[in-house]
């Protein structure tokens, strides 16, 4: 669907105000996006995830949201609940992550990380592993590779 001029500003302007504020690279918040919800505010997944983060409804009340679809309210949640577990496997140098320590915060993010604890890494889900495969192929192509 194409978004409206103002929704379009908004997203923007959110993705790169948080991604600043978290210290996030933009890139990857946007492939977090496009794999969770193709930029579609109004996204609900069959699991009660909503919005274009696919916030679940217990983050949203966590975050405060008055509106999870909002875009502005739901890209600094899920900016905010990316960059916790992006800080989870950062192993204290969260400045220079490796693709290993991204791609078990994004498995995190997807299936819990009780789940990524318990397999010892990405766990055996197809849903989880598509997920972070698509997300990490999205931001290679992003970052010019």
């Amino acid at each position: 669907k194409k978004l409206k001029e103002k929704e379009l500003d908004d997203i923007t302007c959110s993705v790169l105000y948080f991604s600043q504020q978290h210290r996030v690279d933009p890139r990857l918040v946007c492939s977090m996006i496009i794999a969770e919800s193709d930029f579609d505010p109004k996204c609900t997944s069959n699991k009660g995830a909503m919005g274009l983060g696919q916030v679940m409804p217990d983050e949203a009340q966590q975050y405060k949201l008055s509106n999870p679809y909002d875009p502005v309210q739901n890209v600094g949640a899920s900016v905010g609940l990316l960059k916790s577990k992006l800080l989870m496997y950062s192993e204290g140098n969260q400045d220079s992550l490796t693709v290993r320590q991204v791609t078990l915060a994004l498995a995190a993010y997807n299936a819990g990380p009780g789940a990524v604890k318990k397999y010892g890494g990405v766990p055996p889900y197809r849903e989880t592993q598509g997920y972070v495969k698509k997300i990490l192929s999205i931001y290679k192509q992003l970052c010019g590779g």
